[in-house]
């Protein structure tokens, strides 16, 4: 009986069988890499909570501007200068989806959107809280209604005066989050948060001189 012989193998085969070989085991490792990389980055998270100043400031910063996007969507629908029409929809867009950063990451974390607490997290710079338990550069209730009876000229001094009144309560958070937020993303939002309503500010103090008006003293 005769030995059967296999058919030869083309040389070019033999280094194309080499080539898969070795592409597979570089698949193989880059996959196992990557399963790496998100077993580890998924564990540290899970075991790596957020502090105390990631939830105080992302809970008093979302009243805070809770406040502020009334404020503005009145404005926004009542006023009759242009200019401060689109401010006003500026403010309450921004603050808008930042309350929903915010209010996402208290889910996230399984924090209530309520501080019990406020103002807590900032430890011994502790800000004063303000008259009926308002953070510092909230208008009271009688003010709400004021801005919320006025049209006209009247209407836009007074939201002005309490807009800047309101961000200059608001900017010793951001800044102490900056500081001291865990959280990079925290501390992202707040340094955010620090460069828009410093312009504001500027902005609307100088729309505040042209109409002839000056603003309230800053929170203490």
């Amino acid at each position: 009986m005769s030995e059967s012989v296999a058919p030869p193998v083309p040389a070019g085969g033999a280094g194309l069988r080499r080539t898969l070989v070795v592409v597979m085991a570089v698949a193989v490792l880059a996959l196992a890499g990557t399963a790496g990389w998100l077993i580890g980055n998924g564990s540290s998270s899970g075991t790596s909570g957020p502090s105390a100043v990631d939830v105080g400031f992302a809970q008093d910063m979302s009243t805070h501007h809770v406040q502020a996007i009334t404020m503005a969507a009145y404005e926004r629908d009542n006023t009759t200068d242009s200019a401060l029409k689109v401010l006003a929809f500026d403010i309450e867009s921004s603050q808008n989806f930042q309350v929903g950063e915010m209010q996402g990451w208290l889910d996230e974390w399984g924090k209530s959107r309520n501080n019990p607490q406020p103002m807590a997290w900032m430890g011994d710079q502790h800000m004063v809280m303000g008259a009926g338990g308002l953070m510092p550069g909230m208008a009271t209730p009688a003010q709400m209604n004021k801005l919320e009876a006025l049209h006209g000229k009247a209407l836009d001094v007074l939201f002005l005066q309490l807009m800047i009144h309101h961000h200059q309560g608001g900017l010793p958070m951001a800044r102490y989050a900056v500081a001291h937020a865990k959280d990079a993303s925290v501390r992202a939002l707040a340094g955010a948060m620090i460069s828009a309503q410093s312009a504001e500010i500027i902005q609307m103090e100088q729309t505040l001189r042209a109409l002839g008006a000056s603003s309230l003293p800053p929170p203490s």
